[in-house]
C-alpha cells in the first residue's frame, strides 16, 4: 500500500494571488518529504469556490507527478455519526417519548367518549380534557425535536463549508528526500475595482494649461474562505479562464417565406413539447505524468491560463507604489511589499500609483439650460498604466468638489472630465426676441399667407480671471420636421451654408461650428445655405462658438434665424418647437 502524506491546506501559507475583476489565482508551496516509490499526497481543506479546470500541480525535486484528482465534498454532508449505538441519553429521549406517546392513546379514547355524552356532561371538564391532549402533543414533538439533532451530529462550521475541496497527488520518487508542491488555482468571490482621486490646482491666476495628481488605487473584496496573509499581490485587467473560440461568420441566404404545410395531428409542436438533441458530453482530458518543475495537467485551460499570466518587459514607475507590465491583452499591476486581504466580506484598499499627468483646461457653458461656465480638463494619461473605467472623487484647490467617472484610457490617450464650476466667467442669456410678419404669396386668383419670423438670441459674456480663457458656447437653433416650415440662419453670417466641422470666422477672438454632436454623423454642407431640419442633414441644429476671452474682457454671441411657415402656424411653447394650428 502507497504511504500517504495528509496536509491540511489551512497550515500552510499562501505565496501570491493575482486578483482579476471576477476571479483570483491563488499560488501556494506545500515542503514535503517522500520516500522512494509511489506516494499519496492528500491535500486538504482548499476553497470551496476553487475552479477544478484551473487546477495546476507542480514541484521541485527528483519525482514524476503521476495523477492529480479533484474532489469536492458536498457542504450538506453530515459528519460521521459519533454514535456508533445509540447513547444512553437518546435512549432515555426514546423511553420518555414512548411514555408519553401511551398517555396519549388513553387520552384520545377518553376524549372519544366524551364526545358522545357531551349534551350531559359539564363543558369546562370537556375542555381541560382537551388541553391535556395537546399539552402531551407538545410534549411528544419536542422530544422527537430532541432525538433528531442528537443523531445528526453537530452542525457544520463554516469553514468546513467553505473550505470543503481536496486534492490528491500522485508522485513517484527515485529516492527519497525533501520536495515541494506548488498548486495554483482559480478562485471565485473575488473581485477588485479601481478607485481614484483627482487633484488639480487651479487659482485666479492659472493659465489653461495646469498640473493633475490622480491617485490610483484598488479595493479589492474577497469571500474565498481562506485568509491571504501576507502575500506578494497583483492586480490584472484581464479574465482569465474566459472563451477563446474565435465565432465563425456564417452566409446570409435570402429566399421566399416558407408555407405552413398541413402537418397530423401527432407532429404538430407545441410550447415546450418537442424533444432535443442531447449534445455528447465534452470529456475531461486525460491527466498526464510530468517530471518536478513542469505543469502536471496540459489541458487547454491550463494553457490558456499561462497565455495571460506571461509577463511582458517590465517598466518601473516613477512612483514606486507599484510596477505595471503590459502584456498584449493585459496589464498587471504588482503592489510593493506584503499585502493581507482576509476572507470578511470588506474593501481592502491599497494604492497602485499616483500619477503626475498635464491636463488642458477647458471652460464650456450651456447657458439656455445652466449660465454657469464649466470647467473641463483635457487631460493626457502620459504614465504606463492603463486606467479602468471607476468612480473618482475631485479635489480642486484642496477642496472636495464632485464625484466623477473615469472611463477605460490607455497609456498616451486622452480622457475629459468635469471638475466643477467657474464662478469667475459671468454670463447672460438674454430673453429671446422675435420679429413677425405676415406676406402674401402666389398670383391675384391664388393667393395664401405665409408666417415669417426673424428669432434672436444674445449671450453676453465677462471673464473676471486674470488670466485668458478658452471658453465654448454651445446653444442650437430650431430643426423643422415638416416640409412646410423652413428655417435658415441669419447670423452667425455664413453658419448656415459651412460643411460639418467648418470653422466660421466671427472676430480675431472668436469663431463658431455645428457642434460635434452633428459631425459625428451628418453632412452640413447638403443645405446650401438655404434651410435645413426636414429631409436635410442637420438633426440637432446645436451651435458651437470658440471663445479666446483676455483677463477682465467681455463679448457678446448672437444667434438668429428666420422661420418661414404657412398661414396659421404659430409659436407655442417654451422652448424652439413649432405647431401647425
Amino acid at each position: 500500500m502507497s504511504p500517504t502524506i495528509e496536509i491540511d491546506a489551512s497550515q500552510h501559507p499562501i505565496s501570491s494571488v493575482t486578483v482579476y475583476q471576477g476571479r483570483a489565482e491563488v499560488v501556494r508551496k506545500f515542503a514535503i518529504e517522500l520516500e522512494v516509490g509511489q506516494s499519496e499526497v492528500l491535500i486538504d481543506k482548499l476553497p470551496t469556490c476553487l475552479d477544478e479546470a484551473s487546477l495546476r500541480v507542480d514541484g521541485i525535486g527528483n519525482a514524476v507527478i503521476f495523477d492529480v484528482i479533484y474532489e469536492l465534498r458536498p457542504s450538506f454532508h453530515p459528519p460521521p455519526n459519533p454514535y456508533t449505538k445509540e447513547s444512553d441519553e437518546i435512549n432515555a429521549l426514546r423511553n420518555e417519548a414512548a411514555a408519553l406517546k401511551r398517555e396519549f392513546k388513553v387520552l384520545e379514547a377518553q376524549n372519544a367518549v366524551l364526545d358522545e355524552f357531551s349534551h350531559t356532561l359539564n363543558a369546562k371538564d370537556i375542555d381541560a380534557e382537551r388541553e391535556d391532549i395537546a399539552m402531551k402533543a407538545k410534549q411528544i414533538n419536542e422530544i422527537d425535536t430532541k432525538i433528531a439533532a442528537k443523531g445528526r451530529g453537530p452542525p457544520l462550521s463554516e469553514e468546513q463549508i467553505k473550505l470543503a475541496t481536496k486534492v490528491t497527488v500522485v508522485v513517484l520518487a527515485e529516492r527519497a528526500g525533501k520536495a515541494e508542491l506548488t498548486a495554483t488555482y482559480v478562485v471565485t468571490n473575488a473581485t477588485w475595482t479601481p478607485l481614484y482621486d483627482l487633484r488639480a490646482m487651479i487659482d485666479a491666476t492659472a493659465k489653461t494649461g495646469t498640473a493633475i495628481s490622480l491617485s490610483y488605487r484598488a479595493s479589492i473584496v474577497q469571500t474565498t474562505g481562506e485568509d491571504w496573509k501576507d502575500i506578494i499581490l497583483s492586480l490584472s485587467t484581464s479574465a482569465p479562464l474566459t472563451g477563446t473560440q474565435i465565432p465563425e461568420l456564417m452566409s446570409q441566404r435570402i429566399r421566399p417565406p416558407l408555407r405552413p404545410r398541413n402537418l397530423p395531428h401527432g407532429f404538430r409542436g407545441s410550447r415546450g413539447g418537442g424533444r432535443g438533441i442531447i449534445a455528447p458530453l465534452r470529456a475531461a482530458a486525460p491527466v498526464g505524468a510530468a517530471q518536478f518543475g513542469f505543469a502536471a495537467t496540459a489541458s487547454l485551460a491550463d494553457v490558456e491560463t499561462e497565455a495571460i499570466r506571461e509577463p511582458s518587459q517590465q517598466r518601473q514607475m516613477v512612483v514606486p507604489a507599484a510596477r505595471a507590465q503590459e502584456g498584449t491583452i493585459s496589464a498587471n499591476f504588482l503592489i510593493d511589499g506584503q499585502s493581507t486581504i482576509p476572507s470578511d466580506g470588506c474593501t481592502h484598499k491599497v494604492a497602485i500609483a499616483v500619477l503626475d499627468l498635464s491636463a488642458e483646461i477647458e471652460w464650456i457653458a450651456v447657458p439656455k439650460l445652466n449660465k454657469s461656465a464649466f470647467l473641463q480638463c483635457q487631460i493626457v494619461n502620459s504614465s504606463s498604466y492603463s486606467l479602468l473605467q471607476g468612480p473618482s472623487n475631485i479635489f480642486v484647490d484642496g477642496s472636495f468638489v464632485a464625484k466623477s467617472q473615469i472611463p477605460f484610457v490607455s497609456p498616451q490617450d486622452t480622457f475629459a472630465c468635469s471638475i466643477g464650476i467657474d464662478p469667475s466667467i459671468r454670463i447672460t442669456y438674454a430673453p429671446q426676441s422675435r420679429k413677425a410678419r405676415t406676406q402674401a404669396t402666389g398670383t391675384i386668383f391664388n393667393q395664401s399667407k405665409v408666417d415669417a419670423s426673424i428669432f434672436t438670441q444674445r449671450i453676453s459674456i465677462k471673464n473676471t480671471r486674470q488670466t485668458t480663457v478658452k471658453l465654448f458656447v454651445r446653444d442650437h437653433v430650431p430643426v423643422s420636421e415638416d416640409q412646410k416650415f423652413k428655417i435658415s440662419v441669419i447670423e452667425p453670417k455664413d453658419l448656415g451654408a459651412a460643411k460639418a466641422g467648418e470653422i466660421v470666422n466671427i472676430s480675431k477672438e472668436a469663431f463658431c461650428r455645428w457642434s460635434q454632436k452633428d459631425w459625428d454623423t451628418l453632412d452640413i454642407s447638403s443645405n446650401n445655405g438655404n434651410s435645413f431640419g426636414a429631409n436635410t442633414h442637420t438633426p440637432y441644429g446645436q451651435v458651437e462658438w470658440v471663445v479666446t476671452l483676455g483677463p477682465g474682457k467681455s463679448t457678446e454671441l448672437i444667434l438668429s434665424w428666420n422661420f418661414v411657415g404657412s398661414g396659421g402656424t404659430t409659436r407655442r411653447s417654451v422652448g424652439d418647437i413649432f405647431w401647425c394650428n
